[in-house]
């Protein structure tokens, strides 16, 4: 038995890269499918000066379980947002990560999954509103999956969508153009990311192009929307990574089902289309939509990459034997 791990922000980058992100997201999705993990929905509990949140999720497949704590407002510094990494077969504590770049990791690679699963083959063209942390890692996994030639991008503030599309240039050596309004960046979109603090819907269904895939992420708090329902109703197959948690969490879907737009028996479960039990797109033209939440069997599946290679490494810092 070895001593457990501590694997800060340059260390989980240097382990997971995204190509290890997208294939360790499609194989848990493929387990959560096949009936291989467990995913404990968000809780949130108000603290002094913010939100408490706890996410948890159990890989027996993989034998291992996790649980995660972060907050906002509290919390200023990555010192206070860590994830616990556990084997399932006697409780050992295996890890403690650091979750800023995971997060972003996991999150992007979700969103290529679906993409993967969903989009059309022929996808060339996407649109991105938001230029976060969170935008760059959804522009990494939807070309890693996509033969994307060109990418408009928008967000509040120009320096920022500017500043973002000199960087996709560098480094993924495709395209990208600032744009003005969040029209310009979905109108003729193959593929769309919104990745955005809204409050209101920044994407409205008129504006879609037949054949779209969306990729929902910004919006997993109750006062945060980014889609109107006429985008929702759009859409001929929505996706999300859980299915319970998506009844409280998002705001862009509780909308369309309030007003009688939606119901929720239409809305699956990403695992069930990685898993084939759904097909999710039939035709060219079919709008479809992956609503992400940011679950914890994604941050379960990285976090034991990342502690496993790790490991093969030699990198870490070893935390004393808790054993005693």
């Amino acid at each position: 038995m070895s001593n457990a791990l501590f694997l800060d922000e340059a260390c989980v980058k240097q382990l997971v890269t995204m190509d290890d992100a997208l294939a360790a997201v499609e194989e848990v999705f493929g387990a959560q499918g096949r009936g291989g993990v467990f995913n404990v929905p968000r809780v949130r509990a108000p603290v002094k000066g913010g939100t408490l949140r706890i996410t948890a999720a159990v890989l027996s497949y993989r034998g291992y379980y996790g649980v995660k704590v972060s907050s906002t407002a509290v919390f200023h510094s990555n010192a206070g947002r860590m994830f616990c990494l556990y084997r399932e077969e006697g409780g050992e504590l295996c890890a403690v990560v650091q979750v800023f770049a995971m997060g972003a990791l996991r999150t992007g690679a979700a969103s290529g999954i679906a993409t993967k699963y969903l989009a059309n083959p022929d996808a060339a063209v996407l649109g991105v509103l938001g230029s976060g942390r969170q935008a760059r890692t959804q522009v990494d996994a939807v070309c890693a999956v996509r033969p994307i030639r060109d990418i408009r991008v928008w967000s509040p503030r120009a320096a920022s969508r500017e500043a973002f599309c000199a960087d996709v240039k560098k480094v993924n050596k495709i395209n990208a153009i600032p744009v003005d309004s969040p029209e310009a960046a979905v109108r003729g979109a193959d593929v769309l990311i919104t990745a955005t603090t809204a409050t209101e819907p920044v994407v409205h269904g008129a504006w879609l192009k037949p054949g779209v895939h969306i990729n929902a992420i910004g919006a997993n708090f109750e006062h945060r929307r980014e889609l109107d329902s006429a985008t929702v109703s759009a859409a001929k197959f929505i996706a999300t990574d859980d299915t319970e948690q998506v009844r409280y969490e998002s705001t862009d879907l509780v909308v369309p089902v309030s007003e009688g737009k939606l119901s929720w028996d239409q809305v699956h479960s990403l695992g069930d289309v990685v898993a084939g039990k759904f097909k999710g797109r039939n035709t060219h033209d079919d709008i479809t939509l992956f609503k992400s939440l940011g679950v914890a069997i994604e941050d379960v599946a990285l976090a034991a990459r990342a502690y496993e290679k790790a490991l093969q490494l030699g990198v870490g810092m070893s935390l004393p034997d808790l054993t005693r």
